[in-house]
């Protein structure tokens, strides 16, 4: 009887091929979402709506950044891909968009809110901050599953998904440590986490 004990080097050779396939299938998406993530980040670096609507501006280069890195890595990544493989890239890239999106115009929404009828209640501030991630990460999910055909998967949120959203936990949580506000995520960790987040639109298949 001949099993696969007899040919000890064929599950090492196909874990071996799968991984370089899958390294392979990362550098053009990655390539294309840091050049959005560049595009976007030099495009709104200075951006100055108005006096004191420093968070207009913040929001404004943020999605910048998120957008342009989304699209690059899709544009890249579709290279050599077919036209199903295309439309489930563009598909992840609205999730990933709106996954950034939505809770942040939401937690947005909800400090503009305590400053105006509840400034100094710091932990009704975080709670419902947290409340609007959490409800912005399922109103992205849903919206992303109800324009899904029937015969397809649902997207399902993962620990993943929820990197996009770090800078407005760190925010949230630098409501009751000020400290933390000293990192200025907007311009050193989310332009990574936005590129690695259309870097998984890019490769999608």
């Amino acid at each position: 009887m001949i099993t696969l004990n007899n040919y000890p080097n064929i599950n090492y050779t196909f874990t071996s091929s799968h991984r370089s396939n899958k390294k392979k299938n990362n550098i053009r998406p990655l390539i294309g979402s840091s050049i959005g993530v560049a595009a976007g980040y030099f495009a709104t670096k200075n951006v100055n709506i108005k006096t004191n609507h420093r968070i207009l501006d913040a929001l404004i280069h943020l999605l910048a950044m998120a957008g342009g890195a989304n699209l690059g890595g899709v544009i890249f990544g579709s290279i050599g891909a077919d036209k199903k493989q295309i439309k489930k890239k563009w598909h992840e890239a609205g999730f990933q968009i709106m996954n950034t999106t939505i809770p942040m115009l939401l937690v947005g929404a909800t400090n503009a809110l305590c400053d105006k009828f509840n400034p100094k209640n710091n932990k009704l501030r975080i709670i419902s901050s947290f409340a609007a991630m959490t409800s912005g990460a399922v109103i992205a999910t849903k919206i992303t599953n109800a324009s899904k055909k029937d015969n397809e998967k649902n997207r399902k949120y993962t620990i993943k998904d929820s990197l996009a959203n770090i800078d407005d936990i760190v925010a949230t949580i630098a409501i009751g440590f000020p400290k933390l506000n000293y990192l200025h995520l907007e311009t050193t960790l989310m332009p990574f986490i936005y590129a690695y987040n259309g870097m998984r639109s890019g490769r999608k298949e």
